[in-house]
């Protein structure tokens, strides 16, 4: 059984579809995959992403172990950096399979 959001799911492949279903967490997913971002350079990455979204769909990867936030204490501010954990990281070889494979079957309006 795969708890999403407190939705069980008994497949997995549609347990990771909510995931990577909802508004902008593959995107989210893809720009952190060479590089770990603060949350301004994240939010100016992703355009049309509001800041609430973005705290939001953040809060469900790293709920799901596919995003790290490691939080800094500097002179009593919080500098937090996003970065993929081993699990974000092995999603990547999916996500670009999933990408090829919708690139060739489905129609994108051209």
């Amino acid at each position: 059984m795969y708890n999403i959001d407190e939705i069980i799911y008994s497949c997995p492949v549609e347990a990771l579809s909510n995931i990577l279903g909802k508004k902008w967490i593959a995107i989210i997913i893809w720009k952190l995959q060479d590089n770990k971002m603060r949350f301004g350079e994240l939010q100016r990455a992703i355009d049309g992403c509001t800041k609430k979204m973005l705290i939001q769909q953040l809060d469900v990867l790293i709920d799901q172990g596919i995003v790290i936030n490691d939080k800094k204490v500097s002179n009593n501010s919080v500098e937090s950096t996003y970065y993929l954990s081993e699990a974000g990281i092995k999603l990547l070889p999916i996500m670009a399979n999933m990408m090829a494979w919708s690139n060739q079957h489905l129609p994108c309006g051209h």
